[in-house]
């Protein structure tokens, strides 16, 4: 019979390594309290101690390694990560511990190369965010169906544009269109109009001029507001009323759109 157990144990974990200092050795005498315990016994006490101890080397790694994102919460987080993971590999009779630690922090530096080439929603935007999707669900479980953009903006205190610029900093945006609809199961045309940044006072003028479940259909079918478009079908699903309700709806919606034409013609 074949035997399927290894011939020796496995290499343990480096950590398994860690031992603790003791006199003669390279560890600052700073840390030789606070190391000695965690090695003894990593709990959460003794890791936060010999982290608070060894701060400053953190601090100065972060400085040194990180460039413009040495105030990034993110870096601080990481760096504290990685010290702690160079701690199961350092060792007392080799070398002091602020010269590993530094040695070891240097990955700050990819870190921080990342998050930089990350584009980061300002703090504001974040906590706008966050309050507008609260307020959205709030809102839908009042209403008994989602809100519209001027709903939420009457709820929160914030401008539709600021909820377009909320909606926005979270993916790109999409570009402006109308499209004309010819069928209850939201088919589109093929001849789509493009609209410019000058018909967009035109698109909020006739937005400001619908009532509350108009404004809703008509953010999500063209797309406003830093809405992805959706298909007619899709809207009725989210309204809770008929395919066709909402096409006949769009269609007294695009009827007030092409008085624009009208106009320019006059």
């Amino acid at each position: 019979m074949q035997n399927n157990f290894p011939l020796k144990p496995p290499t343990p974990p480096a950590f398994y390594k860690m031992q603790p200092a003791k006199d003669g050795s390279l560890l600052e005498p700073d840390y030789f309290e606070p190391y000695n315990a965690w090695v003894a016994d990593q709990s959460k006490t003794n890791t936060g101690a010999l982290l608070k101890a060894v701060d400053p080397v953190i601090n100065s790694a972060i400085r040194a390694y990180a460039g413009p994102s040495a105030g990034s919460p993110t870096i601080r987080a990481e760096a504290r990560k990685m010290a702690i993971e160079a701690m199961h590999q350092y060792d007392p009779t080799k070398a002091p511990l602020q010269s590993h630690l530094m040695t070891r922090l240097q990955r700050i530096r990819r870190i921080a190369a990342q998050q930089r080439q990350v584009i980061r929603v300002p703090e504001q935007v974040a906590l706008d965010q966050m309050q507008t999707e609260a307020a959205f669900k709030e809102l839908e479980d009042k209403l008994g169906r989602p809100p519209s953009d001027m709903e939420l903006a009457d709820y929160t205190g914030l401008s539709v544009k600021r909820i377009e610029y909320i909606r926005n900093s979270q993916r790109p945006t999409a570009t402006s269109t109308i499209t004309r609809t010819t069928d209850e199961g939201g088919a589109y045309d093929p001849s789509v109009k493009m609209l410019g940044e000058s018909h967009d006072s035109w698109l909020e003028f006739v937005y400001d001029d619908l009532d509350e479940t108009n404004q809703f259909i008509m953010e999500r079918v063209l797309g406003m507001h830093g809405h992805e478009p959706h298909k007619p079908s899709e809207v009725a699903a989210m309204l809770k009323i008929s395919p066709a309700a909402v096409s006949h709806r769009m269609a007294q919606i695009q009827a007030k759109l092409d008085k624009r034409d009208e106009l320019d013609m006059m």
